[in-house]
């Protein structure tokens, strides 16, 4: 990994290219540009307000929904494009592969980046929210920092393994957005994670952390509104564990099927 990564640093300004190209072409001919992206968490957060807080009236902890349920949009949005956009980057740049090489890991990596933008539009309107409840600290931005190593790692994991195995089994391409749909659901986004907790035997408990959003959400929650966990130490390790492994093993799959790539495509 260590002379693919220095490979991959050979190819940065590529990447950057890609990334600018993909932010650029996401808010094409659109009216209102990149206020689209404070404008689809809005959208969301107003639908999740109306179906967990008035409908279903969903414990958040103590804290005001609107904070809680914007400190996990913030992290889902970014683990949601970086696992549907990348997992679809090797089909969708079909000609460019075919006629020039680079690090073909380049193209799920360089999502991050426009993944990164849209991170920092929801991350400040949730700065205003949260400071207008009174509940919010920058104290322990580390926990920010550490949610956010994991969403890359866990989200990146996904993108790649889902990428290097739709170039063999196109049907997955239909399978991701059903995926992601299910894990936003099962992510304790808008709601407590104790209503899952309380659902299953405590020795099943640990189980709900193979979702990494469960670690990633724990994480930055207790730090950001100085909440506990509510798992045990073991549950957010599995978590964090988890993540660095789909990362790993979804690096190694793809530099191995890289080498027929373009037979595949």
């Amino acid at each position: 990994m260590a002379s693919q990564w220095k490979e991959l640093m050979q190819y940065r300004s590529l990447g950057i290219s890609l990334a600018r190209r993909d932010f650029k072409v996401r808010y094409a001919q659109t009216m209102l540009g990149t206020l689209w992206a404070l404008i689809q968490p809005l959208l969301s957060l107003a639908v999740l307000f109306l179906v967990f807080q008035r409908a279903l009236q969903a414990d958040t902890q103590g804290i005001p929904f609107l904070s809680y349920t914007l400190s996990g949009l913030i992290f889902w949005g970014f683990f949601n494009y970086n696992l549907s956009q990348g997992a679809a980057s090797l089909i969708q740049a079909r000609s460019m592969l075919q006629k020039i090489y680079f690090p073909r890991i380049l193209l799920v990596l360089s999502k991050s980046l426009v993944a990164s933008i849209d991170l920092i539009f929801v991350l400040i309107l949730f700065v205003f929210v949260a400071f207008a409840d009174a509940h919010f600290t920058l104290l322990s931005m580390g926990s920010f920092v550490a949610a956010l190593f994991m969403s890359f790692f866990a989200s990146q994991g996904l993108a790649l393994w889902f990428a290097a195995l739709s170039l063999r089994f196109r049907d997955l391409q239909q399978i991701i957005p059903f995926f992601a749909q299910m894990l936003f659901f099962l992510s304790p986004i808008a709601y407590s994670p104790e209503l899952w907790q309380s659902a299953l035997h405590e020795k099943f408990q640990i189980f709900l952390y193979l979702n990494p959003m469960m670690g990633i959400l724990e994480i930055w929650r207790a730090g950001i509104f100085e909440l506990g966990f509510s798992a045990n130490s073991s549950g957010i390790g599995l978590s964090i564990v988890f993540s660095l492994l789909l990362f790993l093993s979804g690096w190694i799959y793809f530099q191995k099927v890289e080498r027929k790539m373009a037979d595949l495509l």
